[in-house]
């Protein structure tokens, strides 16, 4: 048994390549999810958690799909560094920033003649869809520079320069902060000052970039016409890998939104608890998927160098350590979980209360993510994009998404009890996840496919 474990641990060079890469990234989806607890103790505040959490589902979907895209073009991105091929690394920014522009006009207008009907979907309350849309009117802005923003961390990350995505990701987060102090506290404009300080903040990350990459010229830009130089035999075969990603991403993310809408049968008090702990569970998750992506750009340089079999011994390595690390997430939340909770302005005891059982099940989740997370991104490294569709959203509607309804139809109205009832999908996930990673046909080298 203990030669069967060494497999799962790596030699110190490697804990030393992993962590300089990998932390400064966690660390920045960790800050990011940070200033998003501070905007919702703001919005706790002043009694605005659910209706900016309904409004929210709307930049959840849009985030998912943005992610979906820069992932899948993340893929040739770290390969192209480890090949040294820089002009595709240009290239492939030049078609992130169309696909994610795209998305995010699409979403803008969904926003602008669709918002009223879709917030209800999620909850009939006309008091919550008052301040939801008061909300959601500023905020849809804020996804196009989040939208390029998300495209510039990408290519920063790919040539594992992970120290700026992190200095970026603390402007914007101070910025954040302080712009929605000024609108909610001092202009007392409430959940629409909330939006707004968003929207200023990743607009000045957005230019700080811009400026940034014509003054420093990194490694992947080497000119200003390489970035929309995207003939079809270069963009075809990266959509080709791409688009499971997308669609995967996308029915992800309203399946997440899903699961919304069945806690929502439960009662806005119940909301406001699901909100509050799934707030500080994103700040964990967001963690998860900051090193998820190192791990994806590791294994992805590695294949692009050709060396297939050190790539498969260091993704075992990295499923250890993301063993290790699952285990101190769950520690951590339990530890910390009433210190946390008392950061938010919870008047009611039961929806305190609530929101502390909620935490403890989202612990486990974290810890199930974290493993699941850490072969997704093998598998993503290397292309294996198709399979991701069933083994993540898929799993979530065969699974996930109707067992909460099934036990919500059944009688349980204990949201704890449900939400607990619902990891059963991760359970599932895992198994499945485990013999697609074990049969190795996730490690190819992609560079050669691209002109």
């Amino acid at each position: 048994m203990i030669a069967a474990l060494k497999r799962y641990i790596g030699p110190r060079d490697f804990y030393e390549r992993t962590f300089r890469v990998a932390m400064p990234l966690a660390m920045t989806m960790l800050l990011s999810s940070c200033m998003s607890i501070v905007d919702s103790i703001m919005v706790s505040s002043i009694g605005m958690v659910t209706a900016v959490g309904n409004a929210g589902q709307f930049l959840t979907l849009h985030d998912g799909i943005s992610w979906g895209i820069t992932s899948g073009i993340a893929i040739y991105a770290a390969q192209f560094y480890g090949a040294r091929q820089y002009r595709n690394m240009t290239r492939t920014m030049g078609l992130s920033f169309v696909l994610t522009l795209a998305n995010a006009f699409f979403w803008a207008i969904v926003a602008l003649f669709f918002s009223r009907n879709i917030l209800l979907f999620y909850l009939d309350d006309p008091e919550i869809l008052v301040h939801s849309q008061s909300y959601l009117n500023i905020a849809i802005m804020s996804t196009i520079p989040s939208a390029l923003n998300m495209s510039f961390n990408t290519m920063y990350r790919s040539s594992q320069n992970t120290k700026l995505p992190f200095i970026m990701s603390l402007v914007g987060g101070i910025a954040n902060v302080c712009f929605n102090a000024i609108f909610i506290y001092g202009f007392k404009i409430g959940v629409a000052g909330a939006a707004l300080g968003t929207f200023i903040a990743q607009t000045i990350v957005l230019i700080t970039y811009i400026v940034y990459m014509l003054y420093k010229k990194p490694i992947f830009y080497t000119s200003f016409k390489d970035i929309f130089d995207l003939k079809m035999d270069f963009v075809k075969p990266i959509l080709y890998k791409a688009f499971p990603l997308i669609v995967n991403e996308t029915f992800f993310g309203f399946g997440s939104t899903l699961f919304v809408k069945a806690f929502g049968m439960l009662g806005t008090k119940n909301m406001d608890a699901y909100y509050v702990a799934n707030q500080v569970f994103n700040m964990f998750l967001f963690a998860v998927h900051g090193y998820g992506g190192a791990v994806s750009v590791l294994i992805g340089s590695r294949l692009g160098e050709g060396k297939i079999d050190k790539a498969k011994e260091e993704s075992n390595y990295q499923l250890g350590l993301g063993f290790v690390l699952g285990l101190a997430i769950i520690l951590i939340m339990m530890v910390f979980k009433d210190p946390i909770l008392a950061l938010f302005s919870i008047s009611d005891p039961v929806t305190y209360d609530v929101a502390g059982g909620l935490l403890a099940v989202f612990s486990i989740k974290a810890f199930l993510r974290m493993f699941n997370y850490m072969m997704f991104s093998t598998l993503r490294a290397g292309g294996d994009a198709k399979i991701m569709n069933f083994l993540d959203s898929g799993i979530m509607y065969l699974v996930g998404v109707p067992l909460a309804f099934i036990s919500i139809y059944l009688g349980i109205t204990d949201i704890v009890l449900v939400l607990l009832i619902c990891q059963i999908e991760q359970v599932v996930r895992l198994v499945f996840t485990m013999h697609r990673y074990r049969s190795g046909i996730w490690a190819k080298d992609l560079t050669k496919a691209v002109v």
